[in-house]
């Protein structure tokens, strides 16, 4: 017991010690001498490099990296946006020249590439929407003298092999209608 005796005694010796340093030693003064070295430690330099107009390479190789990857970002974007615009405008030029040379030789195509010279069967269709489709094919211009031959339905099939006169020799075949050809127009009746 002894030595419990001793230890507690050791301990409230310390404990006594300590309040007595305590209370004599002003701390605001430690913290503000720990401030101050850490600021000068962590912030001093930078206030005194901007002051002065001085910036360690380090810094001057960051901000150039910054500067060159934005820079390069930016090119990278304009260069999507523009290829997109142009590939919409080179999209709408090639169906203009694809449509332009295929109504320019649509039968002489069909013609001559014999994989394409399925019938195209009409069911129960006007007779306008009929020549509307031969029209582009020959490209021909069909004008109606009268309003009413326009919405006439008939069941016909069409051989692109055939050429324009054939077609309209068998449409007039047909009692209600009848088709002649002039120069680029097919004028019903």
């Amino acid at each position: 017991m002894e030595s419990n005796d001793k230890l507690e005694q050791l301990l409230k010796q310390m404990y006594a010690k300590d309040a007595l340093h305590e209370e004599d030693i002003d701390t605001s003064d430690i913290v503000d001498e720990e401030w101050a070295k850490f600021e000068a430690e962590h912030f001093g330099n930078e206030k005194e490099e901007v002051k002065s107009g001085k910036f360690s390479l380090l810094k001057i190789a960051a901000l150039f990296i910054a500067v060159l990857m934005l820079s390069g970002i930016s090119y990278a974007a304009i260069q999507l946006i523009g290829n997109r615009v142009d590939g919409v405008h080179e999209s709408q030029t090639q169906e203009s020249q694809m449509t332009t040379p295929r109504q320019q030789t649509g039968a002489q195509e069909i013609l001559a590439d014999s994989t394409q010279v399925d019938p195209v069967v009409f069911e129960d269709e006007e007779l306008k929407t009929i020549l509307s489709e031969i029209a582009i094919f020959y490209q021909i211009e069909p004008v109606y003298k009268k309003e009413a031959a326009k919405h006439i339905r008939l069941y016909f099939t069409w051989d692109r092999k055939q050429t324009i006169d054939d077609i309209i020799e068998t449409f007039n075949k047909f009692e209600r209608f009848h088709i002649t050809r002039e120069n680029q127009k097919l004028i019903v009746e």
